[in-house]
């Protein structure tokens, strides 16, 4: 939660500075990302997203505040590979591999998160998944051969998300260890 202050607040400083618009989403984990062009947002979050104007600073000084808007249906742009540009470097920021620290921590982050949240609930599912398998061997409705290939569906879908997330995950490592990035950086 304190990284994602202290990236709107990093953000905010540079859209003052440049006079762009901040757009804002929630993804499905509950993080909240900040981006500065609208081609960064996932298309499915892209009817979710929040603009935050910009303001100069004589705005900010008289006391108002930016109103919030959403973005138009019809401006959906294409989506980035990455959900997040780089913040600009401040004067003691490093940069590795064309990125902040923050970008690099918000990438694992991201990642570890949706994986940690995927891992937590199979087990569960699993148990449903054979008490359906149970209900069908004994109870031949077709009903429950139904719940059961959507709950197999669904552990299915969930263990191949988990298997893109380690190989984006790896993918990522790989890319800091050529970019030199500090190993606490990647926790």
């Amino acid at each position: 939660m304190k990284f994602n202050v202290v990236m709107f607040m990093l953000l905010i400083g540079f859209s003052v500075s440049a006079q762009a618009d901040i757009y804002q989403w929630t993804d499905n984990n509950g993080v909240v990302n900040f981006t500065d062009t609208l081609g960064n947002v996932p298309k499915k979050y892209q009817k979710k997203v929040k603009v935050l104007p910009s303001v100069d600073s004589s705005q900010l000084g008289a006391g108002t505040e930016p109103a919030e808007s959403t973005v138009p249906e019809g401006s959906a742009a294409p989506p980035a590979e990455l959900n997040q540009q780089p913040a600009e470097p401040g004067p003691q920021q490093k940069i590795f591999g064309g990125h902040n620290e923050a970008w690099w921590r918000s990438q694992y982050g991201s990642l570890r998160g949706e994986m940690v949240q995927l891992q937590a609930n199979l087990p569960a599912k699993r148990t449903e998944l054979e008490q359906l398998r149970r209900k069908l061997v004994i109870y031949t409705f077709a009903r429950n051969r139904v719940a059961y290939q959507e709950k197999l569906a669904e552990v299915k879908r969930d263990e191949d998300r988990i298997n893109a997330l380690t190989e984006k995950l790896a993918d990522l490592d790989t890319q800091a260890s050529s970019a030199g990035v500090p190993f606490e950086w990647r926790q």
